[in-house]
């Protein structure tokens, strides 16, 4: 068996919950002109998997052109959440997704590095009650990059053995950042074909065949 970790996005992977998230900064900011709105959420989608802290300071920034302080982003992450929370709480699991926590929780060790805020992800792991299969759950607001250096640092972990399991070229590019492999999951978030040679699951009841035979992106 070449891998021997497992690493999961949440969003778009585990949890079909994507368009909560999308619909969330919808919600959160449904006072300010719409077009400017849907450029956040286009945003969001090429960018999947960045936290909504720098989704929120896109939003100001890049878009509006105004300086947003860093207590008013705080403060619109936690509206934020409020939105979002029990929806991504009681959104469908990816097909796939539990059947294969079960089923290999034994072979491998199982850990999740989201984009999502680290406090709520734990409480939405928690309330589906798959908390337990994880060694580590960690989100923003720091960076998957840096989230994954740290679990790989903090388990002990060698690279070679670990396997990312994303949705978005964020989730790639922190994979190749730490030198770990990755396989694609098609959320439809992005063209996976422009990826070039890259394994890419519809969902997660295809992700054993691929671990079987040593497949990898």
């Amino acid at each position: 068996m070449k891998y021997k970790h497992l690493i999961f996005d949440f969003d778009g992977v585990l949890v079909e919950s994507n368009e909560i998230r999308f619909d969330g900064f919808r919600s959160l900011f449904k006072n300010y002109p719409q077009d400017q709105v849907e450029r956040l959420v286009l945003y969001a989608k090429i960018n999947g998997g960045l936290s909504r802290y720098e989704k929120i300071k896109y939003f100001f920034k890049q878009i509006r052109n105004e300086p947003i302080r860093d207590d008013n982003v705080q403060l619109l992450a936690k509206q934020y959440s409020e939105l979002v929370k029990q929806k991504v709480i009681d959104a469908e699991p990816v097909k796939g997704s539990l059947e294969f926590l079960s089923n290999h929780k034994n072979n491998y060790d199982f850990a999740v590095v989201s984009g999502s805020d680290q406090e709520e992800l734990r409480d939405v792991c928690k309330a589906r009650e798959i908390d337990h299969f994880f060694l580590e759950i960690l989100g923003s607001p720091a960076s998957k990059e840096s989230n994954i250096a740290l679990l790989l640092s903090k388990m002990g972990w060698g690279r070679k053995s670990c396997l990312f399991i994303g949705d978005s070229i964020n989730d790639f590019d922190a994979a190749r950042a730490n030198g770990i492999d990755f396989i694609g999951r098609n959320s439809n978030l992005i063209n996976w074909g422009l990826m070039g040679n890259l394994t890419v699951v519809d969902d997660l009841s295809e992700l054993h065949l691929y671990l079987k035979n040593g497949r990898n992106g």
